[in-house]
């Protein structure tokens, strides 16, 4: 029989990832599972290389502050969500390359099923960029369940 005791929903905010927590919630609440919420970001990059004036890194500081604020929210505002499906939530926020992060917080608290959005890149951007949902689908040390959204014809 199979069962899941946690459940990791991971999530960038996007369209994309809103189609999937449903699908998470309604496992979660088949299995009796904790519901954990991950968003992983990543800094813009290395400001130190950079020559900037001392007004343009503080600007850069406040700006990334303020982004971390507003990701915060978000990631609470998914978890309030959930918490009137399920009761309770387990959220974090860490910063990363996404697929290592999430697999190393799916290894870390013994995920049973990851629940994420795939973001369909094709062609030359998959080659170039690849896909985190795929390199998480590979190196992951449980089930993953990919949502891939469809688009609906206009």
């Amino acid at each position: 029989m199979v069962t899941y005791e946690h459940i990791l929903f991971c999530t960038d905010f996007s369209a994309n990832a809103q189609v999937a927590l449903p699908y998470a919630i309604d496992l979660a609440k088949k299995y009796g599972a904790t519901l954990h919420v991950l968003h992983v970001y990543q800094e813009a990059g290395h400001i130190a290389e950079f020559e900037l004036s001392s007004d343009t890194k503080n600007d850069y500081i406040r700006v990334a502050h303020l982004a971390g604020k507003e990701m915060e929210k978000r990631l609470e505002a998914i978890c309030e969500e959930t918490v009137k499906e399920l009761g309770s939530c387990q959220r974090k926020m860490v910063r990363g390359k996404p697929y290592i992060e999430i697999i190393r917080y799916a290894k870390e608290t013994n995920i049973d099923l990851i629940v994420m959005a795939s973001h369909g890149l094709s062609g030359l951007e998959h080659v170039l960029f690849g896909s985190t949902a795929e390199r998480v689908l590979r190196e992951s040390p449980c089930n993953v369940l990919i949502i891939k959204r469809t688009v609906s014809a206009s």
